[in-house]
Order: C-alpha cells, then structure tokens, then sequence
C-alpha cells in the first residue's frame, strides 16, 4: 500500500509495486479490512463484471477500508489499481480526489486482488476510484461519487 497524490489519469496508467506482507501476516490476514461492509460494488465495462470492490468502516477506529477483487481473469497479474480518498474540511462533491485529506492507494500487476487502503473516516466522506485490467489490456474503470460520510 502506498500513500499518494493521485489523480483520475492514474487510472489509465497502472505502476508501482506490490507492498510486502507485514510480519508474521497470512495473505488472507493482509488482504481483509477490519470493520463491517458498507458498500460492495461491481466494476464492469460493457456489461461485464471486471471486479467487485469492497468498502468497510470501523466505528472502532473510525477507518474507512476498501478493497478490489479481481473477477475477471482471476489468478492472471493484469493491472489493478484502487485509490480511497478521505475528503477534506469544504469538500466539493467534484474536486473530492483532487482536494483531500489522505488517500490510500495501491497499484500494479495483480492476480487476486488490489489493496486493502484505509483513510480516516470519521466526521469525512469518501470517494474511491477503482481499475481492472483483462487479458485483452482492455480496462473496466469505476470512479464514485462522493458517499458514505460519517
């Protein structure tokens, strides 16, 4: 997982790397996000699902987590890219992922799954942008409007 200033032409680029396990974490332990699931969205170009991404909250830690499983070609690395983006105080619903307090960001050739990122989430909205890339290069993109304020 990365944090970065990033923009909607990222989704049209896929780079960086994939971030190492922490120690003593299972792949499933790294790939979950604590909390309860908010919202479960299909990404899909042309009618076919691409990927399915996920957004958690923990009212324990007041953290928002998404997470995008591949569902197209599953278990080939394609690119995949997800960025969460925590809204910042006289936010814009237009300028959300350009003006924003954090953002949590992962990208490269991924087999599975891209993420988890997590961003504060209390007293914040959110807006997430999410990318799969099939066999055939081609890209299912989804980009949020800004929701789930808590």
């Amino acid at each position: 997982m990365k944090l970065a200033k990033i923009g909607l032409a990222a989704l049209a680029l896929v780079g960086g790397g994939v971030a190492p396990l922490a120690v003593g974490a299972t792949p499933a332990e790294a790939a979950s996000c604590g909390g309860r699931l908010v919202d479960s969205i299909a990404v899909k170009k042309g009618g076919k699902t691409y990927g399915t991404l996920k957004l958690y909250y923990s009212s324990a830690t007041g953290k928002n987590c998404a997470r995008l499983d591949r569902v197209v070609n599953y278990g080939t690395k394609k690119g995949m890219i997800l960025s969460l983006y925590a809204c910042g105080k006289g936010w814009s619903v237009s300028r959300c992922h350009r003006d924003f307090y954090k953002v949590g960001q992962d990208s490269g050739q991924f087999g599975q799954y891209a993420g988890p990122v997590t961003v504060p989430g209390r007293g914040r909205c959110v807006q997430v942008q999410a990318g799969v890339q099939a066999k055939d290069n081609s890209w299912a993109n989804y980009n949020s409007p800004v929701f789930h304020c808590g």
